[in-house]
C-alpha cells in the first residue's frame, strides 16, 4: 500500500510494525534523531522486546485526573493513579498476544511504599485508522503523529468503544480531552518521555516527565 499527493512515499510494509515511517511520512521520519528513528524502526520489528529503564522526575495530576486514573482502572489501567517525584520506572515493550499487529507499552512504576502500579497499552495499526492505542479489550483512542524539532510526538484526536467488532467513537464531554506523548532522544541513547492530558474545560489533569535508557533484559527485576 502506498500514497500519492503526500510525501509518504513509503510501502505499507515498513520493516517497522506499527509503520511509523508510512504514517508520519518520509520527509519527517527523516526529520526526526537517528536514535529515534532506530527505536520505532529496525529495533522495534515483531518478536522484540525492550527494557527501557529510568525515573519520572514528576508524576502529577488534578484531583479529577486522578479519578479518572483510579476509574480507568476497570478498562485497563492504562494510567498511574498515584502522584510522585523521582520514580523509578521501567518501560517494556514487546509483542501484544491477544492483538495480531500489536505492541504492548508496559510503564512499571515503583512508587515509595507503595506495591508497583503497571500501566498499560497497546500500539496497533488500522488500514482504515491508521495508528490506535487500546487499553483494555474495550477501549481505545484514535492518534495522530507528528515530528517536531526532532521529536516524535503521538496526540490523540478521538476515544473510542469498541464492541461486536465495530468502534464506537465517544463524544467529547466523555473523553479526557487530549491526551500528548512526546518521545525526544537526548543522547548517550537516552531519550525523554514527556505524558500531558489536557482537558478544554477542566485544563491539565495529569503530566510526566522522565528519562530512560534500554537495558538487556536480564536486568529487568528491581530491588
Amino acid at each position: 500500500m502506498s500514497v500519492i499527493g503526500t510525501d509518504k512515499q513509503v510501502e505499507f510494509n515498513d520493516p517497522d510494525p506499527l509503520h511509523i515511517r508510512f504514517l508520519l511520512g518520509d520527509k519527517a521520519w527523516l526529520r526526526l534523531k537517528p536514535a529515534i528513528r532506530k527505536r520505532f524502526g529496525c529495533d522495534a520489528q515483531f518478536g522484540n522486546t525492550h527494557l527501557y529503564r529510568g525515573k519520572m522526575h514528576r508524576v502529577e495530576a488534578t484531583f479529577i485526573g486522578l479519578f479518572m486514573a483510579h476509574a480507568a482502572r476497570l478498562i485497563g489501567s492504562p494510567m498511574a493513579w498515584s502522584r510522585g517525584q523521582d520514580v523509578p520506572c521501567d518501560v517494556i515493550t514487546f509483542d501484544d498476544p491477544e492483538r495480531e499487529g500489536g505492541v504492548v507499552w508496559e510503564r512499571h512504576y515503583y512508587f515509595a511504599s507503595q506495591r508497583k502500579q503497571i500501566a498499560r497499552t497497546t500500539k496497533v495499526v488500522s488500514e482504515k485508522e491508521d495508528l490506535l492505542e487500546c487499553f483494555g479489550k474495550h477501549f481505545g483512542m484514535k492518534l495522530k503523529l507528528m515530528e517536531a524539532e526532532g521529536a516524535l510526538h503521538f496526540i490523540s484526536t478521538k476515544f473510542y468503544l469498541q464492541l461486536f467488532g465495530k468502534r464506537i467513537s465517544l463524544p467529547k464531554f466523555m473523553s479526557p480531552g487530549t491526551l500528548h506523548v512526546t518521545h525526544r532522544d537526548v543522547g548517550g541513547d537516552r531519550f525523554r518521555f514527556i505524558l500531558e492530558v489536557d482537558h478544554p474545560f477542566l485544563g491539565q489533569l495529569a503530566f510526566q516527565d522522565g528519562y530512560f535508557k534500554e537495558e538487556e533484559m536480564q536486568n529487568a527485576t528491581r530491588a
